[in-house]
């Protein structure tokens, strides 16, 4: 049914509760409906299921007085409608007034209500239980959304699966937690989350409500973002990530929670895996909501092309961590240069704004990762039972199977999950995912599915030296210095991008020449010209997401067809694409500019030449694994792959370490066949550390 039918069912519902009419209530409502209302000592608070709920529900209302000094606003959104308003009333029996700032979220399905969850003022049902309270207009300055729920940036609701976001916990699902939970009383206006903490409590409002606020950009106010009501809980993905909090959380009033210790989180969602599940997906929503509205945002500045700009915002990006970039000769609202409101003068650039007086210069990745609190110091002295380098499908394969068996599991990567897959516009044939999904989504969904099992993921730091340190661990030592133990090594750290053999190529790589397409990129060529180079299905994925925005794409190929190198799917998809023109048999023979690319050559082998006035091009011709580092430390091929044993077909020359994904020799170059390998590999380390183990016990026994 459409929208405007949803909205037109739960109106005309609503107009029959307000006559009592119960024969067109239940007509409207489905057999299995079910109302969750919050709140203690509140007459209708419950959970009501069914016709004979519903009639239960309704002969408690009928025992109240209650009046809307305003319509209702109703918000659909697919098959659910929120509905918003104020009321105002007393409860008959104890002659006691209320005032109930609320959100109905109604489902509706084949024209009938199946769910409604009450979202409320807490503060009013707390008035409306314990004392007399007269009541009061909205003020003007506020609305529902300040007292309810996630807002927009103009004060509006972001509805976007409000449901699932702030869900409303049941009493069974409350039930649950308390095991591993201390119940608590705290003080209205009490500071309980403070912005930039780590290793964070994870806490269920029982009574009261919690609001949490962030700082604009320039810190000098802070804005509420979100109160979570009875019933829901207080904490984001910083809790999984150990990353710190980018908002104040403060009771509204004196409010009663529970208390889950940092140390008890996990226990608690491997015990629970059915709660687990509303608690892991209110966490991703609530993320998605920062990175929508730039909620504790670094401000970047810089050019959009600088390629140290372009290495922050790929960092941040695959951290999940939000931001927003302004161009250097943008102005304020008042025609001010925003360099001058920020403070930055132009030699300054790049730099990054992280709070008022903490102004970053041209920084490193790992120096503003260490100011934004991500870089932690890791113990030197703690063995971990696997360490992982790189964090592309593979690794994060290798992390989730490995740490699901119960091993004490740590990763590592130079920028942040994704690897080359990472960069990658959509993947349309991995299983699963009908619709398609880019490299980053199934690296960030990835990424929270190893935290949910205790992972620790490092970045921005990268393995330089691993060594044998003992009988039973390995020594690893970072680029930065730091030294950590573990006792088996799974190497997943893919490739890096191929270049071209052209002159003047290196000098306009991160000036117009690119090895992603991801967002970042499509911004900088809007309403532009383009050229791909490459055949292979990175080429053809980037070249249709680019063409919805580009005027025009040239993909230039090597080859005289892309049969034997492109899925027959993309080839079809670009053949029938006016805005994507192939050239075969094609090589690029000259590139120009000044200080960033301008114009690019390219000719046929027929003898046919083009020259045109290009400013981004893409290159996609493969990649050569990462492996430098390990050279004299693992065996490799002669093309700089790590060579495995054909018997254990994952383990390299040194026992105890181990290769997947594309640095493998071997291995089919495909993000599906790295998590394959990620996955697999866990069972023949497994076996390596069992006979290590074993043989350590019989050495020990033998010098007693």
């Amino acid at each position: 049914m459409s929208t405007e039918e949803n909205v037109k069912i739960v109106k005309d519902f609503f107009a029959a509760i307000g006559r009592s009419d119960r024969q067109a209530v239940q007509a409207l409502s489905a057999e299995d409906i079910e109302w969750i209302i919050p709140g203690e000592d509140w007459p209708l608070a419950g959970t009501h299921r069914g016709h004979e709920g519903l009639a239960d529900l309704l002969q408690k209302a009928s025992e109240m007085e209650t009046s809307l000094p305003k319509p209702p606003e109703f918000v659909a959104q697919g098959d659910r409608v929120l509905v918003v308003g104020f009321a105002t009333g007393k409860v008959k029996a104890t002659n006691r007034t209320f005032e109930d700032y609320f959100v109905f979220a109604i489902t509706v399905r084949n024209g009938k209500l199946t769910n409604i969850r009450e979202y409320v003022d807490t503060q009013a049902l707390a008035r409306a239980a314990e004392m007399d309270a007269s009541p009061r207009p909205l003020p003007a300055e506020e609305s529902w959304a300040n007292i309810v729920s996630l807002r927009n940036p103009d004060g509006s609701l972001d509805s976007f699966r409000l449901e699932e976001t702030l869900p409303l916990l049941t009493d069974e699902q409350i039930d649950a937690i308390r095991p591993f939970a201390e119940e608590q009383e705290i003080p209205a206006r009490q500071l309980v989350l403070r912005e930039g903490d780590t290793e964070l409590d994870f806490l269920v409002v029982l009574k009261g409500a919690i609001e949490f606020s962030a700082a604009r950009s320039f810190g000098k106010e802070r804005t509420p973002i979100v109160l979570i009501p009875e019933r829901s809980f207080a904490s984001d993905l910083s809790l999984l990530a150990n990353t710190p909090l980018a908002a104040d959380g403060r009771t509204t009033e004196a409010t009663r929670i529970l208390r889950v210790r940092h140390s008890d989180f996990r226990r608690l969602l491997s015990a629970e895996p059915d709660l687990a599940t509303v608690i892991l997906r209110a966490f991703v929503l609530r993320q998605s909501y920062k990175l929508r509205h730039d909620v504790g945002a670094v401000v970047l500045i810089g050019k959009a092309i600088d390629p140290d700009i372009a290495k922050l915002r790929t960092f941040l990006s695959r951290s999940d961590y939000p931001h927003k970039l302004i161009e250097p000769d943008a102005i304020d609202q008042t025609g001010k240069p925003m360099l001058d409101s920020y403070g930055v003068h132009p030699s300054d650039l790049p730099a990054a704004f992280i709070r008022e007086g903490c102004i970053l210069k041209k920084p490193s990745v790992f120096e503003l990762a260490s100011e934004l609190g991500l870089v932690e110091k890791l113990p030197s002295d703690h063995v971990y039972d696997l360490a992982i380098a790189g964090s592309g499908p593979a690794g994060l394969a290798a992390a989730v199977s490995g740490a699901s068996e119960g091993l004490d599991t740590i990763v590592f990567d130079a920028l942040g999950p994704g690897g080359q897959a990472g960069t990658s516009s959509r993947i349309e044939n991995y299983l699963g995912f009908p619709t398609g999904l880019s490299g980053q989504e199934l690296a960030s969904r990835a990424a929270v599915q190893a935290l949910k099992f205790g992972v620790r993921l490092v970045s921005p730091r990268s393995i330089d030296r691993i060594v044998k340190a003992g009988e039973d661990f390995f020594e690893l030592t970072l680029l930065d210095g730091a030294r950590v133990l573990a006792k088996a090594v799974v190497l997943a750290t893919g490739a890096v991008y191929r270049a071209l053999d052209i002159p003047e190529y290196g000098r306009f790589v991160g000036h117009g020449i690119h090895h992603a397409a991801t967002l970042m990129e499509a911004q900088l060529c809007v309403g532009e010209d383009i050229v791909i180079v490459g055949g292979g299905n990175s080429a053809g994925q980037a070249a249709l997401y680019l063409s919805k925005t580009t005027a025009q794409v040239h993909l230039l190929v090597r080859q005289k067809n892309l049969s034997s190198t492109m899925s027959t799917y993309l080839i079809e998809r670009l053949q029938a694409s006016p805005k994507v023109q192939i050239y075969f048999d094609t090589e690029l023979t000259a590139l120009a500019g000044h200080g960033s690319l301008q114009n690019v050559e390219w000719r046929s082998a027929d003898g046919r030449s083009w020259s045109k006035p290009i400013r981004n091009m893409f290159v996609m011709i493969g990649a050569v694994p990462n492996t430098e580092w390990l050279k004299g430390r693992v065996e490799l091929d002669s093309n700089g792959y790590i060579v495995t044993n054909p018997v254990s077909p994952f383990e390299t020359s040194q026992p105890g370490v181990f290769a997947v994904g594309d640095v493998r020799a071997g291995s089919s170059k495909r993000v599906a066949a790295a998590v394959g390998e990620g996955s697999v590999v866990i069972q023949y380390l497994l076996h390596y550390l069992a006979q290590a183990s074993s043989v350590l016990t019989s050495k020990k026994a033998e010098a007693v």
